[in-house]
């Protein structure tokens, strides 16, 4: 056997004992790589023009071995091949692309190390739609965000090609970036700009013009209303003005928070939603408390909102809820929802058929149950909203990664 002629594929399989017991004592840097190319051909597997060459830079340290052996000149066997070479695609490209009936970019790259790990840095800000393992792809949702942060991280890479359409899309939002005073929308100097006629109108009508004592309502409706810049100053002065538990809702992470009883009355809470100007606000109660939460809160807003701009929009039977229903008609809340109706209660676990068929909507939340309701149309009626108070110790399991603690 020792006299046929081998080749490379040889060679490498029985340096890391694939083929015979007498292995070749290899240095430890070359044993991972040696043993998975020698594993990959041993399956019919063949190699890259690339592998082919770092094989052969790694077999030669080991001749005298082989020849020890009997196993011949080595620097022949380079010659010889079991299989042709494999060939690769190497291109690098980033273009727009069709995938899943979703228009998306398509991130192509074979494996590598620094490459990999700028797809994982793009992750902690854009979500990776999908991969083609096959065809080594990875595919983001077309966005501008996408499209700006995607370009930005690899343009640098000179053999990425990049779409020309992609690329010029690029440049125009990196000179948006550059110039945010003319492109994003916010408030310059207590002026609204770079914002669309019919969402100015919708801004304006919904708190006003900004000043001094608005702008902090401006910043708390950020997310409502498309508005990304603010003078640091400006709303740094406006926020001052603010009590501490509406600074702190101004200033949340999330959509939903947790306002602790223990810490916050409920007079406290009202007043946030006074100062914040959060109408028109939904209140919802937790039915087997009923008649404690709506007077609570009802008192809590008594004096500011008047009775006819408030409607509860559910009963309880009499002989377990007659507190409540008496407390609704002594206090004149069985209202009709309509354009001027400033506060809406509902029970936690339903929503009202009359709720559905107005043009009501809410422009914030306050709920006493932060756990799982067993009805998803009020969670997800929740989930719409900009601001939502859970006047509750902690939120529960359910929503733990949804609701911030303040």
């Amino acid at each position: 056997m020792k006299n046929e002629v081998y080749t490379l594929e040889d060679y490498l399989e029985l340096a890391v004992g694939l083929k015979s017991q007498a292995s070749i004592q290899l240095e430890s840097s070359d044993q991972n790589f040696l043993r998975s190319i020698g594993r990959q051909t041993f399956k019919g597997v063949a190699l890259t023009d690339r592998q082919y060459i770092a094989v052969q830079e790694k077999l030669i340290k080991y001749k005298d071995q082989f020849y020890a052996l009997e196993y011949g000149n080595i620097e022949t066997a380079f010659k010889n091949l079991r299989m042709p070479l494999r060939s690769i695609d190497r291109s690098r490209w980033i273009k727009l692309v069709e995938r899943k009936d979703q228009l998306c970019i398509g991130v192509r790259f074979i494996f590598h190390k620094k490459l990999i790990s700028k797809i994982e840095e793009l992750k902690k800000v854009s979500v990776e739609s999908d991969y083609d393992a096959e065809n080594k792809i990875h595919y983001f949702l077309f966005n501008e965000k996408n499209a700006f942060k995607i370009v930005s991280i690899f343009k640098g890479y000179e053999d990425f090609e990049i779409q020309s359409e992609l690329l010029e899309y690029y440049n125009k939002l990196e000179h948006m970036n550059n110039n945010k005073k003319d492109y994003l929308p916010g408030i310059y100097g207590y002026d609204l700009k770079n914002l669309h006629s019919k969402n100015l109108e919708y801004v304006v009508s919904s708190i006003g013009e900004p000043d001094l004592d608005s702008l902090c309502r401006f910043y708390d409706q950020r997310e409502r209303l498309g508005l990304y810049h603010f003078d640091e100053q400006d709303l740094a002065q406006s926020m001052r003005q603010l009590t501490t538990l509406s600074q702190k809702i101004v200033n949340r992470k999330k959509p939903q928070i947790i306002v602790d009883p223990s810490q916050y009355t409920v007079e406290q809470l009202a007043e946030t939603v006074l100062e914040l100007f959060r109408f028109p606000l939904l209140v919802t109660i937790n039915e087997k408390y009923s008649y404690q939460e709506l007077s609570m809160f009802h008192k809590a807003f008594n004096g500011v909102i008047p009775n006819e701009s408030c409607a509860v929009l559910y009963r309880l039977d009499n002989a377990d809820g007659a507190d409540f229903n008496n407390y609704i008609r002594e206090n004149n809340l069985n209202n009709l929802v309509d354009s001027n109706t400033k506060i809406v209660y509902i029970s936690n676990n339903k929503i009202p058929k009359p709720l559905l068929k107005t043009d009501w909507n809410p422009s914030a939340a306050i709920t006493t149950y932060s756990g799982y309701t067993g009805n998803n149309k009020v969670d997800a009626l929740l989930e719409t909203l900009d601001l939502v108070m859970h006047y509750d110790n902690e939120s529960s399991p359910w929503k733990r990664n949804l609701i911030e603690k303040i």
